[in-house]
């Protein structure tokens, strides 16, 4: 099998090369990431400032992609699609990281709670000194 030239290779809509996703030709798939990866990842860095993220990102739309050809609405270009797919992605991304974090701030208040010391026989007198008054050192989430 010999290989065309770069010049002489036919240049495929994205249409056309939709069909051949659709088909599982992975050969497709290539030929879209090599058209539009940098614009996305360009896109999702934007957003997310952080590259290892944005990559993560550009590589879940393209599974995307790959999984979605064959139910993919001809009405819209697919770089709109690989665009709108990009940013509900990475929006997605920032908010899971956001919550997140507020999930290890209530995990660290947790481990605060379970490792401070009580005096045990204030606990045990239920005088003002005991586990009340170190709950209400903690700042309440």
């Amino acid at each position: 099998m010999s290989l065309m030239p770069e010049a002489q290779r036919p240049v495929l809509s994205d249409a056309e090369l939709l069909q051949r996703l659709a088909r599982r030709d992975s050969t497709a798939l290539i030929e879209v990431e090599r058209r539009h990866w940098s614009s996305l990842y360009a896109q999702v860095y934007g957003m997310v400032i952080d590259s290892t993220l944005a990559e993560r990102v550009v590589r879940d739309v393209f599974t995307q992609l790959w999984f979605a050809a064959e139910r993919f609405p001809l009405r819209h270009s697919m770089w709109a699609w690989l665009r709108d797919m990009a940013r509900e992605l990475a929006r997605a991304e920032q908010a899971l990281a956001g919550s997140s974090n507020s999930d290890d701030e209530s995990s660290i208040r947790g481990l605060h709670e379970a490792s401070t010391a009580v005096h045990p026989g204030a606990a045990a007198a239920g005088n003002a000194h005991g586990a009340d008054a170190v709950d209400s050192e903690l700042p309440r989430v």
